[in-house]
């Protein structure tokens, strides 16, 4: 198994680190339907520059690529994971919340002990609390779409 690509036990998912060129348009591809299509986000807003900084993985179902999510880590220690996108046609089937779990154990080997802070939208609240995120400071606008600060101590 290539070092960059991750199973999910009992399950037809799998996650590659992004390490290509042909990954990183991939990426590109799901965010674009995701947040600039369906969303309205602003290409600029989209694409700010952080991907060269920070690690993205994509997520298969039976080696299609689905979902993809990205993380970026602060000189404090805490790891803000973003650009979370599961493509319309696979929502609501529990990819996502997969996908997030598997990055709680995969980031917890790295760093032992973190902080993931995340900017989830206003409406998905309910989803990052069923993972255990707890909300702090107030709701705040980005990309224009309502947002709340979240955290989760691993």
């Amino acid at each position: 198994m290539q070092p960059n690509l991750f199973t999910i036990p009992q399950s037809p998912l799998t996650i590659k680190m992004v390490t290509t060129a042909y990954d990183g348009m991939t990426v590109a591809y799901i965010r674009y339907q995701v947040f600039i299509k369906e969303q309205g986000i602003d290409l600029d807003d989209e694409f700010d520059g952080t991907d060269m900084t920070s690690v993205s993985f994509l997520l298969f179902l039976d080696h299609v690529p689905i979902g993809t999510m990205r993380y970026l880590k602060d000189p404090d220690g805490s790891v803000h994971p973003g650009r979370i996108a599961i493509l319309k046609p696979y929502r609501s089937q529990g990819y996502g919340k997969a996908m997030l779990q598997w990055f709680d154990q995969y980031i917890v080997q790295l760093y032992k002990s973190v902080t993931l802070i995340i900017h989830a939208q206003q409406h998905l609240e309910n989803f990052y609390r069923e993972l255990g995120y707890v909300p702090f400071g107030q709701p705040f606008l980005e990309a224009n779409i309502p947002h709340i600060a979240m955290q989760k101590k691993l």
